[in-house]
C-alpha cells in the first residue's frame, strides 16, 4: 500500500496562490488538491477551510523595503533606492494580483493579517521612501525635493505598472522593470547638481 503524498506548507501556498490567481475566488479546492496530487480530504484536513488557504496563500506580508528604507542611505543613494525599489516591484506583482483576488473574494480589509497594528501597508511604505528621501536630501546626496510627492509619485508609478501588467500582461507593461525604475527615478529625482541655482 502506498503512503500518502507529503507536500510542505510552501508548496501548499504556491499552489493555492497560482489557481486562486488565475481563476479567481471561486477557485475550486478540488483544483488545488489535483495540482499538488493530494486528496481533496488530505488538503482540507491541512488548511482547515478554503478561506484559510485563500488567505495563507494570498496575504502578501510585509516587504523587506520598509526595513531596508529604514537604514542609511549610503554614499551611492541613487543606485541604492534602484536596487530597493527593484525588488519593491517584485513584491508588487506578488501583492496587487493576490489583494485584487481578496477583495473580489469579499473579504473586508479589517480581517487582513495585521489589519488595525499600525498604519495600512501602502501609508507605512509611503511614509518609509518619504523619510528616506528627507534623509537623503538632508545629506546633500540627492537635491532637495518634495519627499511626500516624490514618493507618492514612485510608488503609484510602480503599482500602476503591476496592475496593468495583471489586468493585460506584458502588451499592458512594455520593457524591463529595472528600466522601467530608472527612467521613473531619473525622472522624478534631480541630481544634486541640477537643482536651480546651481552653475
Amino acid at each position: 500500500m502506498s503512503r500518502p503524498k507529503t507536500v510542505t506548507d510552501q508548496q501548499i501556498h504556491d499552489a493555492a496562490r497560482e489557481v486562486f490567481i488565475a481563476q479567481g475566488p471561486g477557485a475550486s479546492v478540488h483544483a488545488i488538491a489535483a495540482k499538488l496530487g493530494v486528496s481533496h480530504a488530505a488538503l482540507f484536513q491541512r488548511a482547515g477551510s478554503k478561506r484559510a488557504l485563500m488567505m495563507d496563500a494570498l496575504c502578501p506580508g510585509r516587504p523587506r523595503a520598509l526595513e531596508q528604507l529604514a537604514e542609511p542611505c549610503g554614499e551611492a543613494p541613487r543606485e541604492r533606492l534602484r536596487v530597493i525599489l527593484i525588488e519593491l516591484m517584485g513584491f508588487f506583482q506578488r501583492v496587487v494580483p493576490s489583494l485584487i483576488v481578496i477583495r473580489a473574494a469579499g473579504v473586508p480589509v479589517e480581517e487582513l493579517p495585521g489589519a488595525g497594528h499600525g498604519p495600512p501597508p501602502p501609508v507605512e511604505m509611503r511614509r518609509a521612501l518619504t523619510d528616506w528621501l528627507d534623509r537623503a536630501s538632508a545629506s546633500g546626496a540627492l537635491a532637495p525635493c518634495n519627499a511626500e510627492v516624490a514618493a507618492e509619485s514612485l510608488l503609484g508609478a510602480m503599482e500602476a505598472r503591476c496592475f496593468n501588467a495583471y489586468i493585460g500582461g506584458p502588451a499592458f507593461s512594455p520593457g524591463d522593470d529595472a528600466a522601467f525604475i530608472g527612467r521613473i527615478v531619473e525622472g522624478t529625482l534631480s541630481e544634486p547638481h541640477d537643482i536651480q541655482g546651481a552653475p
